[in-house]
């Protein structure tokens, strides 16, 4: 069994074009019968708007011929030479409801659009909403209050640690006449840490 020429599409129907040689498969319907030209150019003419059937004729059109003058036809010479070629037994046309399986050169693509994914698309109404800022003025003025309250406290502090430094620094001075005054000079600085210290701790 030889291939087809040309496997179209007519609507539900599977469509083959092919040689008066070629050996009918079972699943196929009978060939259909053209009396004339003009009724083999009717049934051809329901291609005429379809870019990739007419290529697909052609081609079938140029196997039978061999000739390179084919390519030079218009779409209508293409359709009338083949609709004679079919009212005079040289080229059969067999349909079927079944879709083709397999072979066949060339056949008529299918085109499936792109469609996009609804899936991917963000609603915007289902976001969550922005959380909210606390407002930063009414921060600022409890830090500068804190700040005001804390601040007596270290000036205090200062003049403390100043006057623990002049008591050591008289104590330095009478170090060099009297000798004895040392241990007096160490508790001094003994008590002056600890005041330091526990002032700073109650901060």
């Amino acid at each position: 069994m030889s291939l087809p020429l040309a496997t179209l599409r007519r609507q539900s129907k599977t469509v083959w074009l092919q040689d008066r040689f070629s050996t009918l498969p079972s699943s196929r319907g009978p060939a259909l019968v053209f009396g004339r030209a003009d009724e083999a150019d009717a049934y051809l003419g329901f291609w005429k708007t379809e870019a990739a059937a007419l290529a697909t004729l052609r081609y079938a059109l140029y196997r039978c011929d061999h000739s390179p003058a084919v390519f030079a036809f218009s779409d209508q010479q293409v359709i009338q030479a083949l609709s004679a070629k079919l009212a005079h037994g040289a080229l059969l046309l067999t349909e079927s409801h079944a879709p083709p399986t397999g072979g066949g050169w060339p056949q008529v693509p299918t085109v499936v659009a792109a469609t996009p994914d609804s899936t991917t698309l963000i609603n915007l109404n289902t976001l969550p909403d922005k959380p909210p800022v606390p407002p930063l003025l009414p921060l600022l003025e409890e830090l500068q209050i804190e700040s005001a309250e804390v601040l007596p406290e270290i000036e205090q502090t200062l003049e403390q640690i100043d006057l623990t430094m002049g008591n050591i620094d008289l104590a330095a001075v009478s170090l060099a006449p009297t000798p004895s005054k040392v241990p007096l000079i160490e508790t001094a600085m003994t008590d002056a840490s600890h005041s330091v210290t526990q002032t700073l701790d109650e901060l």
